[in-house]
């Protein structure tokens, strides 16, 4: 089992992350006079805050196992679960929205012509098949594959010997404060916790890409139609009922799958994470009390403290 101490220093990588982004706030950006080069840029910072911290840090760590990592394929018998995975980030996170909405912190209002990313914006490309597709890689593929890769894939790791539901909340609030606003927190967190659910239930990566990518397809394509429709005031509450009612009966659902894909995956005797397939001797060692004890550390770490106060800075406007 992974040591508290070393465990401590596991949120160094997105704290790097999260004061590499904010750092890039200071770059003059009045040269790109191009939108394509403004996307460019998205897509180098991505490269740079995501891709390159994750690899060295693995390097530091020497951890080559891939399998560890979550780097596993799935068969077609969990597409179920990942089908309704998606409809459940889409209903939640609206519902989240949706309440913020109603409290005065979020105006709901969302439109093509302009596209947020780690609290910067950018216009639309324009209209043509060529410009859609680079929007699209820009702004849903590579996002969802950065983003999960650190988080779902070597953050999940690390924190998965503290006990799955710490490993889902620790990387979830984590995951929550990329957006660098007040606005995206609670329904970042929302999304977080189910794609970190979606990784326990089938140990691979590749599942909550999928439902990254799905619902940032969903947000750039359908959402600010959805919105349309909310805003006028005779729709709201008709809305509000079909949006619960298709939640829950998709969480269900969701859930109903997830039962069966882990029942299968023990009738079939396939491998189970670490801190479930250890031995008795180990099991006993990491009881409740001492997983408790590990979360609680992991969660006052000084580089996990030290990403709240990132964003917290930055939303205060004092960085």
């Amino acid at each position: 089992m992974q040591s508290n101490k070393s465990r401590l220093f596991v949120p160094l990588l997105p704290f790097c992350t999260l004061l590499f982004l904010q750092l890039s706030g200071y770059i003059d950006s009045s040269r790109l006079t191009e939108t394509r080069e403004a996307y460019l840029s998205f897509v180098i910072l991505q490269l740079l805050t995501f891709v390159l911290p994750t690899i060295f840090f693995c390097k530091a760590k020497g951890d080559n196992d891939i399998l560890r990592l979550k780097f596993r394929v799935f068969g077609l018998e969990k597409a179920v679960f990942l089908l309704f995975s998606v409809f459940v980030m889409i209903t939640a996170m609206t519902a989240v929205e949706l309440c913020m909405r109603n409290f005065g912190i979020s105006g709901g209002i969302y439109a093509h012509s302009v596209y947020s990313l780690y609290g910067r914006t950018l216009g639309d490309l324009g209209g043509n098949v060529y410009d859609t597709l680079y929007t699209t890689v820009v702004f849903a593929f590579l996002p969802a594959v950065t983003e999960e890769l650190l988080f779902r894939s070597v953050l999940f790791s690390e924190y998965e010997s503290c006990g799955a539901p710490a490993a889902i909340f620790l990387t979830a609030a984590l995951y929550s404060l990329l957006g660098m606003n007040v606005v995206s927190l609670f329904p970042s967190f929302a999304g977080g916790l189910l794609l970190g659910f979606s990784v326990y239930v089938t140990q691979s990566v590749f599942a909550p890409i999928i439902i990254h990518v799905c619902y940032n397809l969903y947000s750039l394509f359908f959402e600010e139609y959805i919105w349309a429709f909310i805003s006028k005031p005779e729709n709201e509450i008709f809305f509000t009922f079909i949006l619960v009612t298709a939640m829950l009966l998709c969480t269900i659902m969701m859930l109903s799958q997830a039962e069966r894909v882990i029942y299968d995956k023990g009738i079939k005797g396939q491998p189970l994470p670490a801190y479930l397939g250890a031995t008795e001797e180990e099991r006993q060692r990491s009881r409740a009390p001492r997983r408790g004890k590990a979360f609680i550390l992991s969660l006052l770490s000084p580089f996990y403290i030290g990403c709240i106060v990132l964003y917290l800075l930055r939303v205060t406007g004092i960085l």
